[in-house]
């Protein structure tokens, strides 16, 4: 056999070396849970992918050069070694990784709780939550009479009972390895309030679901287990698996109904504040306009939403004001409220214009006049398109105030811009040469 034949076989055994060694490396990464963070269990994966397919092709022209030497020996006998060596050498290294592995048991296929109730010896009279210090419950792995790994569980203090004289208290913890001996050790109140080696085997069948007797039984001496000491008893539980993420539509579905349920929550005589999360732009028309027909059906709702428009929130106000644009016919009261609004507006900025920039570096009070100022307009075209009504003079002192301050990017470009605007529009106010243009 050749050269070529033999780098053949090299070849060929190291596809097999990368698959196999990955395919070990990923049971590997499942059994000593390597964290997925970050792509941490892929690099394990894939470098030891690649590490198996440079040592399967190793051993590829190695095997393939020493049946080269022998007497009748051929290409399909040094493959056939050399697959051989590799499958054996990935068998032998998963059944080691396996071996020394802590891979949890399971019921049908499902991982498993172990629970205890833990029974302090009678004449304990104070309730275990009461009991200074710290607390704690763990399982353990023991080989060789020496715990080698542990997991910690939850002790529940709070779920304690007294039970013919005697405090119980539940415990329970993931069920992490079916290696060595389940040994469990509860710590109350900074001491150590019992430590036992369960009898579970190491694969549990289901009779472990139900509650075991007390125990221990027996004291090293062969005597009744005395009721001055501690005792437990246990059992396994299988975790359930987590349901399945829902689908896109599910989960819109099930939003839908979420909101269909609290705007139905909503009771027809509640305060209009209530009714703004379901007319604003975003709102369905349907709900829009069964809450806009709640609104106008409350005795005294132009009084209420007027009131609403001068709040000292911003938000609360703008939407007060955005809404007169979905009203279909807007009573002329309203136009005196949203008057009464723009001069809140136009005092609101000769606040601002009378502050110094070191009480208000950051130009909040304009952001809230921005705010204000925009659903304002909504509401002014609004009457002005349905009703003509005249709110030009609110409109020119919102545009006067909101010149003074020519370093607030916020009045000049989202107040006084659209102002400016506005008023030429409606009263052929000339814009003043520094007036930002329309966009």
């Amino acid at each position: 056999m050749g050269w070529f034949a033999s780098w053949v076989v090299a070849a060929i055994s190291g596809v097999l070396g990368l698959v196999a060694a990955g395919f070990v490396a990923n049971l590997c990464a499942d059994w000593y849970r390597v964290s997925g963070f970050e792509g941490k269990a892929g690099y394990v994966v894939l470098s030891s992918a690649l590490i198996g397919g440079l040592a399967g092709a190793a051993v590829g022209l190695v095997t393939a050069r020493v049946v080269a030497a022998m007497i009748a020996a051929g290409f399909l006998t040094a493959l056939g070694i050399s697959l051989a060596i590799i499958v054996v050498c990935a068998s032998a290294v998963a059944l080691a990784a396996w071996t020394f592995a802590d891979i949890p048991p399971r019921i049908a296929g499902q991982e498993l709780m172990l629970e205890i109730e833990l029974r302090l010896p009678r004449g304990e009279t104070t309730p275990p939550g009461d009991i200074p210090g710290a607390a704690s419950f763990a399982l353990g792995s023991v080989v060789d009479h020496v715990r080698r790994a542990a997991g910690t569980g939850n002790l529940q203090l709070d779920a304690a009972r007294l039970d013919d004289g005697r405090w119980i208290i539940p415990a329970s913890v993931f069920l992490f390895t079916a290696r060595g001996q389940r040994s469990i050790d509860v710590q109350l109140g900074g001491k150590r309030a019992g430590g036992f080696i369960v009898p579970l085997p190491a694969r549990p069948g289901s009779e472990f679901l139900q509650w075991s007797d007390w125990g221990p039984r027996e004291d090293p001496a062969g005597q009744p287990w005395p009721e001055t000491a501690a005792s437990y008893r246990f059992r396994v539980v299988r975790i359930a698996p987590p349901s399945p993420a829902p689908t896109p539509e599910e989960s819109q579905a099930q939003e839908a109904a979420k909101q269909q349920a609290a705007f139905e929550a909503v009771p027809r005589d509640a305060p209009i504040g209530a009714w703004f999360p379901y007319t604003r732009y975003d709102a369905s028309e349907e709900r829009r306009g069964q809450a806009i027909r709640a609104i106008t059906e409350k005795p005294g709702y132009v009084a209420e939403l007027g009131a609403l428009m001068l709040v000292d929130d911003a938000r609360t106000a703008a939407e007060a004001l955005y809404l007169v644009e979905f009203l279909p016919n807007p009573p002329a009261a309203l136009t005196d409220s949203v008057a009464t609004a723009g001069r809140r507006i136009a005092a609101l900025l000769h606040k601002v214009n009378a502050t110094p920039v070191e009480e208000d570096p950051s130009l909040q009070g304009a952001a809230d006049i921005s705010i204000r100022f925009s659903a304002w307009m909504v509401a002014a075209r609004a009457l002005r398109q349905v009703s003509g009504a005249n709110l030009v003079p609110e409109l020119v002192a919102i545009l006067e105030l909101s010149r003074v301050r020519a370093d607030s990017y916020v009045l000049r470009n989202d107040v006084r811009r659209v102002a400016s605007y506005y008023a030429n529009l409606w009263a052929g106010i000339v814009p003043l040469p520094d007036d930002p243009p329309p966009k």
